[in-house]
């Protein structure tokens, strides 16, 4: 038997990233096998097949799966790579004995959308709507699909739009204007690769959005002529950063630099930044849920997403905006101020709600602005938390975004999320190995039978998925979600996916180091706190002796499941 693990890697012509994975290789003396992904639909379903991610490079020590070339990169920077190629050896992907079309069939993008009914609350009774409604008819003149989803947990749908968008959002526009809003918008939608929040990002403002969309490509190519100057490109730049997390202080530093050239209503750097971290955070609350969704685009601003490149994609689109709010919505209600303030009563003394609800401060709470800082608070406590009518536990809604961060690289909302599991769950002995477990089960690596049932496993996986940009949900990694859960359980989960989201990118921005208290927390538990180290343990002896058997029969019977039709 070989030393080392047989190295494949995924690839395709001019990808820079993959040259940079191969080079990463050739400089560790680590012999590979390169299939090109646009060499033959095999390659191209193997990939996804096996890695469940739609880009590449994907690089896989024996059945190890490394998530691209910087991953990779960072492996050998650390001196890990040699020591994982030698800990996997005689360990196969076994794609060989799969036929073309159960790799075709593995790696086949599903559409949930086809897996949940839409929820008509365009003609909601519910007062505490009716603002909602008078408000969308007004902008948009419809209600959007995506809410037809969202409205399935009625509670998170209205606490989304009034909690954030009609409050934190609302801030961010007077910060920093309709022109940079939509530009950092697009840009962040653009780099998590959402086409439905292109698309709205781009028309929501009818031609002027379309112009501003206009503009920042050419303000990107040098051509400064329009609305778009120097700093909105900066903004832009800020706004695809915190969608990677790859936000530097070489970035933030320019952005102080350019802002007496701002062309928005303000020169201050630091409130610019703020408004544009309120918009990112919005978009990736949006982006992970519509893309998890694949919502259907509305016909009309398909046309004007057309016209600055936009297409489709995996979401499609229908002939015509929907006509869902051609009525005369019920007078009454209670105004938006009004459900505001009720928000702000409901979480009282900010602390002491905190406290309750979470053991300790989240790191980014005390960054959020402080006008519209409970109206946050009560949001995540809301969703993540154990209040009806929740369908999981908020423990294991924090262990999701635990998997979630790790997944994005975010360390200190990792470590939080932990405290936040731990501070939540009813066996603060027990959940600790749920805590160290909960990413290699997600990632398929353990069984850790009798740690997390199947339906937690189920969720933790979904977790995983929708962490990945772009993000697609590919059947062999999405087909046990779909067979475990109901519709409106999988609304659920979708939601607490794109609260993620939400957090990771305002954090991204705000740069924010772990407390001390949680740092001391995971240091008395012996819990590791580097994603880097959670996503690729070493030594992996610990993952490769838990057989992960069961989870793999899991996958296959999902797949012959779905290849005989018998799906619900």
């Amino acid at each position: 038997m070989s030393d080392y693990s047989t190295i494949r890697i995924f690839t395709k012509p001019g990808c820079p990233y993959c040259t940079n994975a191969k080079a990463v290789l050739d400089e560790a003396g680590l012999p590979y096998v390169e299939y090109d992904v646009k060499a033959s639909q095999r390659n191209a379903d193997s990939s996804i097949y096996a890695s469940g991610v739609a880009t590449v490079p994907q690089i896989f020590f024996g059945d190890y799966h490394i998530n691209g070339a910087e991953d990779l990169a960072a492996l050998q920077r650390t001196g890990r790579l040699t020591e994982l190629a030698q800990a996997t050896a005689g360990r196969d992907l076994g794609l060989d004995a799969r036929s073309d079309a159960e790799l075709a069939h593995g790696a086949e993008d599903t559409l949930l959308r086809e897996y949940i009914p839409a929820s008509d609350g365009s003609r909601d009774d519910d007062p505490e709507a009716w603002p909602l409604l008078r408000f969308y008819q007004q902008f948009f003149g419809f209600w959007p699909n995506c809410f037809e989803y969202m409205h399935q947990w009625p509670q998170a749908y209205k606490l989304f739009v009034y909690c954030h968008n009609m409050s934190a959002v609302k801030m961010a526009k007077e910060i920093i204007g309709d022109t940079a809003m939509y530009a950092v918008g697009f840009a962040t939608s653009n780099a998590h690769g959402c086409n439905y929040c292109q698309v709205h990002t781009a028309a929501t403002g009818d031609n002027k959005s379309v112009g501003v969309v206009k503009q920042l490509k050419a303000a990107q190519a040098g051509d400064f002529g329009g609305l778009i100057g120097p700093f909105e490109v900066t903004l832009a730049e800020l706004a695809a950063a915190a969608t990677t997390n790859q936000v530097t202080p070489e970035l933030i530093a320019r952005i102080h630099e350019l802002a007496p050239q701002s062309r928005g209503p303000n020169q201050d750097a630091a409130k610019n930044i703020m408004g544009t971290s309120l918009i990112v955070a919005s978009l990736g609350y949006l982006n992970v849920f519509n893309d998890l969704t694949s919502v259907e685009i509305e016909g009309d601003w398909m046309q004007q997403g057309q016209e600055v490149g936009i297409e489709a994609g995996r979401h499609g689109s229908g002939t015509a905006n929907p006509s869902n709010l051609d009525y005369d919505i019920p007078e009454g209600g209670p105004s938006i101020p009004e459900l505001l303030g009720q928000y702000e009563a409901a979480v009282g003394d900010l602390d002491a709600y905190v406290e309750r609800e979470f053991g300790t401060m989240p790191i980014w709470f005390e960054t959020f602005p402080a006008p519209v800082r409970k109206h946050h608070a009560y949001l995540y406590g809301e969703l993540l938390g154990d209040h009806p009518p929740t369908l999981f536990s908020a423990e294991l809604k924090h262990l999701m975004l635990r998997v979630s961060a790790i997944t994005r690289d975010h360390d200190a909302l990792a470590a939080n999320e932990a405290f936040m599991a731990h501070h939540n769950s009813k066996d603060s002995t027990a959940v600790l190995d749920r805590i160290r477990l909960c990413f290699a089960v997600a990632t398929g690596h353990v069984e850790a039978d009798g740690v997390f049932t199947a339906r937690e496993k189920a969720a933790l996986q979904l977790a995983w998925v929708s962490a990945q940009q772009p993000l697609t949900t590919p059947r062999r990694f999405i087909q046990r979600v779909i067979d475990t859960f109901e519709s409106v359980e999988l609304v659920h989960l979708i939601t607490v996916c794109s609260m993620g989201s939400m957090i990771q990118r305002f954090t991204a921005i705000a740069q924010l180091e772990m407390t001390s208290e949680v740092a001391l927390f995971m240091n008395k538990h012996g819990l590791e706190t580097q994603s880097l180290a959670l996503r690729y343990p070493m030594p992996i002896t610990s993952l490769l002796g838990h057989s992960s058997s069961a989870f793999e029969a899991d996958r296959a019977t999902a797949t012959a499941t779905s290849l005989s039709g018998s799906n619900r």
